[in-house]
């Protein structure tokens, strides 16, 4: 399968993402200089407010609708996107200045670049946690600086083989969720998520499972989604959410994460009784299990039957 990143995923020329928002493109600034981007930033957060209101699933509208302003906010907050898309067409595009023409890297779309707001607003996160790093025991391990990385910032915890990580994670689908329950007049069009990185699998299945005659399971349902899972700290689409929970509460689930205690608390909630948590030896414990199962699905069944030999009265 290619690598190369297919543009429509993220660029819908048939939509005009200024109409979706209500604004024209005349009402940005002219000008390239950081008075200019803060202000195009303010017109798109009032922009994406105003319609937050209507377009938004709790309010009334659809999530088709929600999808739609998040998008267009995302594109036109981004000097790439918004190049691209004002150019009508996806080959090469000039920005920043005329003579600084390239031709885009598709595959590099969606990960790390300088100047973007995932990475003022991820690296405000990552500097106000580090002001305070001695009382969390946290020492600064990684930042994004190239277009190599995604938007992630790392600490290593003392004393721990692990690792807190500020992840800005751009899922449309994710931002709808997250702003179910929040103040979506506040919300961003990204999520920030703080966590600890843990290498356990999340399995669903389906309800299609092979029983036996006595009820036993002989074959467990179809695994319909498997993901990792981490302990999550915060998922929030909220800028305040995110500072008030680094001023006030991150400490004190750093401490008692690393006390052992309650880890329940930092686990995603699964419903249903398809839904397994599994370690490295659990999953071997249900690999062989299934191996089991399979070799042995082959039974037999002796019934009486009086009338087996009457066949040969016919020869």
């Amino acid at each position: 399968m290619s690598n190369e990143f297919n543009p429509k995923k993220i660029i819908d020329f048939e939509k005009d993402y200024y109409e979706i928002l209500g604004i024209s493109k005349e009402s940005f600034p002219n000008g390239k200089n950081r008075q200019a981007k803060i202000k195009s930033s303010e017109i798109l957060e009032a922009a994406f407010r105003k319609k937050a209101r209507t377009c938004h699933p709790d309010f009334g509208g659809s999530k088709e609708a929600f999808l739609d302003i998040v998008r267009a906010r995302r594109i036109l907050e981004d000097p790439l996107l918004k190049g691209i898309y004002d150019q009508g067409y996806f080959e090469e595009v000039s920005f920043e200045s005329e003579e600084s023409g390239f031709e885009v890297d598709w595959s590099k779309v969606g990960t790390y670049r300088k100047g973007t707001p995932e990475d003022t607003i991820g690296f405000s996160l990552f500097l106000k946690i580090c002001d305070n790093k001695e009382n969390l025991r946290l020492v600064p391990a990684f930042f994004p600086s190239s277009l190599d990385h995604n938007y992630e910032w790392d600490w290593v915890i003392k004393e721990k083989n692990l690792k807190l990580v500020i992840s800005i994670v751009n899922d449309e689908n994710e931002v709808l969720r997250l702003t179910s329950g929040e103040d979506v007049n506040n919300s961003l069009p990204f999520k920030i998520y703080i966590c600890i990185p843990r290498a356990s699998l999340n399995m669903s299945r389906d309800n299609n499972q092979v029983l036996s005659p006595d009820g036993k399971t002989m074959i467990h349902g179809n695994i319909t989604n498997v993901s990792y899972s981490d302990y999550t700290f915060l998922e929030t689409t909220n800028l305040d959410t995110a500072n008030h929970y680094i001023d006030n509460t991150l400490e004190s689930d750093l401490l008692l994460f690393m006390s052992g205690e309650n880890l329940q608390k930092f686990l995603p909630v699964t419903t249903g009784k398809q839904t397994k948590w599994l370690d490295s030896e659990q999953l071997k414990k249900y690999d062989n299990g299934k191996l089991s199962e399979i070799l042995n699905m082959r039974s037999f069944e002796i019934v009486n039957d009086e009338r087996a030999a009457d066949f040969l009265d016919k020869i």
